[in-house]
């Protein structure tokens, strides 16, 4: 019985050590954990996106939309025929519309302060307003073409009356052939026309600055009354002399959109 014993033991050791040696195959477990620190790496791994370039700003200058400018310089106004004129600060201010690339439309109102005078040089205050259609040649140059009214009112001259018996003897309203003998004062309103010319730079999408050179003529009925009435119509009796004048300026500009 012993050596039967025997044959088995040897028989069944080698299963037992073949059994041992045979690797462990284990299936690794994944465990998804929903932290902050996760869900940052997840944010982090998305695709980054640039927003639209902003328009340029000399592009917004050449939409269509509302425009306001000013201005102020140095300017001259200069008599023809006999009419006075005198040097002026000029005052510019122009409201108006861009309509396209090319054109814009304008409202312009001028004030000019007559200064520097010689005694009976103008002396007082020219107004003018003019519609301008405008033409933009480049992006910073542009021209314009104005037609509308202007005036002048004057104050102490310094002039003597071309005709001081004329006021007491008059019966009926006069009006001077000529300005070569001017009156003393001169207050009225008539036609004004401009050429103007501006170089502007632009500073910002909202704001841009330049410079404007502008030739403009002014034709003004001048009117004074004497004091009386017509004894016929009960009108007020008055001379009346027209001037002629014509002129230039410089100014700077300072332009919003």
């Amino acid at each position: 019985m012993k050596w039967l014993f025997a044959l088995l033991v040897a028989l069944a050791v080698p299963h037992v050590a073949s059994a041992q040696s045979l690797p462990t195959e284990v299936t690794p477990t994944v465990v998804a954990v929903d932290t902050p620190a996760a869900a940052t790496e997840a944010d982090d791994l998305l695709p980054f996106k640039l927003s639209l370039p902003t328009e340029e700003d000399a592009a917004a200058w050449q939409t269509p939309g509302f425009r306001l400018q000013i201005g102020t310089g140095f300017g001259m106004l200069a008599g023809v025929a006999g009419t006075p004129g005198s040097k002026n600060i000029p005052i510019l201010v122009r409201i108006g519309a861009r309509l396209d690339r090319d054109w814009s439309l304008f409202g312009s109102f001028q004030f000019a302060v007559a200064g520097w005078r010689k005694n009976g040089d103008l002396s007082g205050l020219r107004f003018a307003g003019t519609i301008d259609p405008t033409w933009h040649i480049t992006d910073h140059l542009d021209i314009a073409a104005g037609f509308g009214f202007g005036g002048l009112v004057e104050g102490s001259t310094g002039r003597t009356d071309p005709n001081a018996e004329q006021r007491s003897a008059l019966v009926a309203s006069y009006t001077f052939l000529s300005a070569r003998a001017p009156m003393v004062a001169c207050s009225g309103v008539g036609v004004a026309g401009l050429l103007r010319a501006t170089y502007m730079w632009v500073l910002g999408p909202m704001s841009a600055t330049g410079f404007a050179a502008q030739a403009d003529g002014q034709w003004t009925a001048c009117v004074e009354t004497v004091g009386r009435v017509e004894p016929d119509t009960a009108q007020s009796i008055v001379r009346r002399q027209w001037w002629s004048n014509a002129g230039g300026s410089l100014t700077w500009v300072i332009s919003w959109r």
